[in-house]
């Protein structure tokens, strides 16, 4: 098992590689410990892992460009382990609603994590077995092999791009500022500029024709960013706003 670790502390990461080396049939296992994000993001980029754990206590849930990178990105979702100390219930749900696959307290059993890491790698594996697809309009998406098709026809995307159009298609009608579109895609709003991003949306418009003899248009919103208009979505009611740790699909490499 190969699993990429964020924590600072040295005794938690050797706790863990104790926990994840368990197991008669475990085979090679391999840990790489980052103590930043950003640092991590970058590797996940590179290559791929079987398992992410997280420290809670040094990593934002809300405002995670891992997790919002690894949404857009279906060949990159290895799952969500969270350790750490929480307030209560609430803090730990939020973690399962943006993506964890699982979240323990610390101090834990190691062959609870063991157990739970295991689960977590094959509720992974039966999900990726279902083709993660959608249709908006004439539009039909396939996140599994990364195609845009417009009445049936192929479009040919970059990875960024199609990142950027399951972000909109998947949520139709909200609205995503650019530090959002940014950290989805890119994983950090710091790595480009709102120019780049302007650049991407003009080439998605113009490649997947939205706006243009369909009902199915990508909005500016002008003040804010951008949003996937469906119809008369915009005329039944006003657009709903992401909330600041929106995630779509994830980033692009």
């Amino acid at each position: 098992m190969d699993y990429a670790l964020l924590t600072r502390d040295l005794r938690l990461a050797d706790r863990i590689a104790d926990s994840l080396g368990r197991g008669a049939h475990c085979g090679e296992r391999r840990g790489d410990r980052f103590a930043d994000e950003l640092t991590m993001l970058r590797a996940l980029r590179h290559r791929p892992y079987d398992l992410i754990v997280f420290d809670a206590r040094c990593v934002s849930a809300t405002h995670n460009p891992v997790l919002s990178w690894r949404a857009c990105h279906a060949d990159s979702r290895a799952p969500v382990v969270v350790v750490g100390s929480f307030d209560g219930p609430a803090e730990m749900f939020l973690w399962y609603d943006l993506g964890a696959a699982d979240v323990l307290t610390l101090p834990f059993d190691p062959n609870e994590l063991y157990v739970r890491a295991t689960l977590a790698r094959r509720g992974q594996a039966r999900a990726a077995s279902a083709p993660a697809r959608l249709s908006v309009g004439p539009y039909a998406l396939d996140r599994d092999t990364g195609t845009v098709k417009l009445h049936g026809g192929a479009i040919a995307l970059t990875s960024r791009e199609f990142a950027m159009a399951w972000l909109f298609f998947s949520n139709p009608g909200t609205c995503f500022n650019r530090g959002q579109v940014a950290k989805s895609i890119w994983g950090n709003y710091r790595d480009c500029a709102d120019r780049t991003i302007e650049q991407h949306i003009y080439k998605l418009r113009k490649k997947l024709s939205l706006g243009i003899a369909n009902d199915v248009a990508l909005r500016t919103v002008y003040g804010f960013g951008y949003k996937l208009e469906v119809g008369s979505c915009s005329d039944a009611h006003e657009p709903e706003f992401a909330a600041p740790t929106a995630a779509g699909p994830h980033p692009a490499a």
